[in-house]
């Protein structure tokens, strides 16, 4: 009995020694075997803990990180406290240990990774190491079942490997231009920075990526669709403001329509009436009483001058062929006609250049500008001829009236009348150019431009409907062009 107790002893006081023996084992840290080359001769001992699993895998410890090229680590776990016996070696890319056995010394938790920024991670000093780094997603690529992220950092581009095993499908959703904050190992080997030098974050499951904000709302694309949409608004905008002017303008045309209306119905009939009791008074008076026979012939006159002239004011007032509808060469020709029915003189109206397309406000200042110039040289000119002229140019529409009549000195105050001024204060409002050539005996000539102004708007409407067009040709000669294929 006291045999068997002696010799169970004994291989309780051999374990321990054991024991003591190994632990006693020397251990040397990573800064040591990187500041001592002549460990580089013998094999070395360190523990470290493990963070990242695979062939090489990578450890580290208080001082620094390696990478470990030797037996497989899959079947530990990261965050294993591991005891590694090797040869290390001392490449460009950091320190290599060859190992030759790899034991686990106790499960543990993983380490927490150092705060980097990309530009202090370029320089090499945490390669192997746990890091995490912050950049700007730039594109996202696979190969061979593995996802390659492409990020950016002020100047600095570096790339984020993710193997297939280690759960690549279940990243997340991330789009070009996001803020990314990933963890991983430093690598500055070559087949991880795919030969374009900087370095590379080897990670450790896809939970190593977090998105922190998404792609900028100024990108390319969001600014292109909130210019379509200025564009657009600018658009209906300048239509709406459009038929806003149109639908004024109409209102002030109806409203000179309804007072010539009125005038015709209360002024013309009076002047109809006045005229009608000085000719029964005429007709009453004592043949003896020759100067109340001529008081009443010349209120006679002036009755039925001043109906005239109550007439033609209505007429301008109620411009009917342009509220009509209809054009403006047609409206002058008719009012030329009208004006000089009956009168002894050569009156032509000339059209030079295509017409185009006017505004209302622009149509109605010609339109009156010529009533008003062909009624001034009638009443005042008395001429023999009488030439309108209409002429379209692509920037501008010019209206001339010439007449050879008396004529009249422009720099006398009787030349700057109502009529007068009233032309050049439209033409004035519509930014034109107005002006008046006379002399006595030389007839006159009346010019009034209005210079047309393509507004944003329509140069948009316009260019849209160019490259519909160009659209729609190039698409219709595709279609012809797979149709003579086919057959």
């Amino acid at each position: 009995m006291a045999v068997r107790f002696t010799s169970l002893v004994g291989l309780l006081l051999i374990a321990v020694a054991q024991l003591a023996a190994e632990s006693a084992a020397p251990y040397i840290s990573i800064a040591a075997i990187r500041t001592q080359p002549r460990a580089l001769a013998s094999a070395v001992t360190l523990r470290a803990t493990l963070t990242l699993t695979g062939n090489p895998a990578y450890v580290q410890d208080m001082t620094g990180g390696a990478e470990i090229d030797g037996p497989a680590l899959e079947n530990l776990r990261i965050g294993d406290q591991l005891l590694i016996t090797g040869h290390p070696e001392f490449s460009e890319t950091g320190l290599i240990i060859h190992a030759s056995r790899a034991e686990l010394l106790w499960h543990g938790s993983p380490v927490p990774p150092l705060s980097v920024t990309a530009d202090e991670s370029a320089l090499g000093k945490f390669a192997a190491l746990l890091i995490e780094v912050t950049g700007r997603l730039v594109e996202t690529e696979k190969r061979n079942g593995a996802t390659w992220l492409r990020l950016e950092s002020g100047h600095q581009v570096f790339l984020v490997h993710l193997k297939r095993e280690q759960g690549s499908s279940i990243l997340p959703t991330m789009e070009s231009g996001s803020t990314l904050r990933v963890r991983g190992v430093c690598s500055l080997e070559p087949q991880d920075t795919l030969y374009q030098g900087g370095f590379a974050i080897l990670l450790r499951s896809a939970e190593d990526v977090t998105v922190i904000a998404g792609p900028p709302w100024w990108s390319l694309g969001h600014l292109t669709e909130i210019g379509l949409l200025v564009a657009l608004l600018l658009i209906a905008g300048h239509l709406s403001l459009v038929q806003i002017l149109k639908a004024r303008f109409r209102a002030i045309v109806a409203e000179r329509a309804k007072l010539g209306h009125e005038l015709h119905d209360t002024l013309a009939q009076s002047f109809a009436g006045i005229s009608y009791q000085i000719q029964a008074a005429r007709k009453t008076a004592q043949p003896a009483d020759g100067l109340l026979a001529k008081h009443l012939d010349v209120a006679l006159d002036m009755v039925r001058h001043s109906h005239a002239e109550a007439h033609r004011s209505i007429m301008m007032l109620r411009p009917q062929h342009l509220s009509d509808g209809a054009d403006l060469p047609l409206a002058i020709q008719m009012a030329l006609e009208q004006s000089t029915a009956g009168c002894q003189l050569d009156a032509r109206f000339t059209i030079r250049g295509a017409a185009i397309y006017l505004p209302l406000v622009t149509t109605d200042t010609l339109y009156r500008i010529a009533q008003e110039s062909i009624a001034n040289a009638l009443r005042h000119g008395h001429p023999t001829t009488l030439d309108v002229n209409l002429e379209y140019a692509p920037s501008s529409v010019c209206l001339s009236v010439v007449d050879n009549g008396l004529g009249f000195d422009t720099k006398t105050a009787q030349s700057h009348g109502f009529g007068l001024a009233g032309m050049r204060e439209r033409v004035r409002t519509l930014r034109g150019d107005f002006s008046v050539s006379s002399a006595p005996g030389s007839g006159t000539q009346i010019r009034a431009e209005i210079h047309l102004r393509q507004h944003t708007g329509a140069l948009i409407l316009t260019a849209m409907r160019t490259k519909a067009s160009i659209y729609w040709e190039r698409l219709g000669r595709a279609l012809n062009r797979r149709t003579r294929e086919t057959l």
